[in-house]
């Protein structure tokens, strides 16, 4: 199925000190890696949200809600979109695996509802997941009436189907320096 693919790339980085896109992991930026695994599966790749220094990596969406977390990123790149579907990926979940990546958009085929996301360990991950433009009314009402959160805002959009997968690393987001040299170490176990 073709979808667009977007790094989701916005955010502070405050725990982190330094922004997340531009951390190197196993000798790649993370913003790299995040659009090397969307374009193996996504005719077409950007980057939603974050500085326009990354424009050296792609295209770059601005948020056009800064300061209003992911969903504020996500608004602005199914505002974007000229596709139907449209995969996620957050910059700093480096170990998603393009197969799973894979499975959110077969699940997407011929679905009639608004997306399809991860889940893990019983945890809804919503910066992993393929959302339709039929969502967006519904996503920029949310961002206007400032609740922000994607995963209550993707609930109150209508119908979503959950993946669920067993490795939890692979969702594990890197946000302190702590969790960044941790992942260096395994990277070599847990890249894929």
């Amino acid at each position: 199925m073709n979808a667009a693919g977007f790094v989701l790339a916005g955010g502070r980085s405050s725990r982190m000190g330094r922004d997340k896109a531009l951390l190197m992991l196993g000798g790649e930026p993370l913003i790299q890696r995040g659009i090397r695994k969307l374009s193996a599966i996504c005719p077409e790749v950007a980057i939603a949200g974050g500085a326009k220094d990354l424009a050296r990596f792609g295209r770059v969406i601005p948020d056009k809600s800064p300061g209003c977390g992911p969903l504020g990123g996500i608004v602005s790149a199914l505002e974007q979109s000229s596709f139907e579907w449209n995969l996620f990926l957050s910059v700093d979940a480096p170990f998603v695996p393009v197969s799973a990546l894979k499975s959110l958009l077969v699940m997407a085929a011929g679905f009639q509802g608004l997306g399809v996301m991860a889940r893990v360990q019983g945890r809804m991950q919503p910066l992993c997941a393929v959302y339709s433009r039929r969502a967006l009314g519904v996503l920029q009402q949310e961002l206007a009436g400032g609740r922000w959160k994607v995963l209550s805002a993707i609930e109150s959009a209508g119908s979503v189907k959950v993946v669920d997968f067993e490795d939890a690393s692979w969702f594990a987001n890197l946000n302190t320096p702590e969790e960044l040299a941790e992942a260096e170490r395994q990277v070599d176990a847990l890249d894929t």
